[in-house]
Formats: structure tokens, C-alpha cells, sequence
């Protein structure tokens, strides 16, 4: 069902903004499977969170 509704929302994305893109920690096997079944591509990103400063 994961697949469907990703592939479906991607699809719409796609559609309306001309790309889509999501973010997934390394992880999240089964996520990571998901995506990648569905056509997503892995591209590395940093990302960090400092405490105390929105949110």
C-alpha cells in the first residue's frame, strides 16, 4: 500500500511542480525500498537541527 500512495503522490507532484524529492534516513530500510522501487534516486544530503531554535 506504501508503494501506491507514494508512487501516486509522487506522481501528482510531478505533475504539478514538475519534480518531487523527499528526505529518509539511511535507516529506514524499509522506506529506502520503497522509494527506490518507485523510482526514487539516492542523493546525499547533510542535515542538521540545532536545539532551541525553530523548533
Amino acid at each position: 500500500m506504501a508503494g501506491r500512495v507514494c508512487r501516486w503522490l509522487s506522481a501528482e507532484l510531478v505533475a504539478a511542480y514538475g519534480r518531487a524529492a523527499l528526505m529518509v534516513d539511511d535507516g529506514n530500510a524499509v522506506a529506502v525500498g520503497v522509494y527506490e522501487r518507485i523510482g526514487y534516486r539516492r542523493r546525499r544530503v547533510m542535515a542538521a537541527h540545532v536545539a532551541g531554535h525553530g523548533g
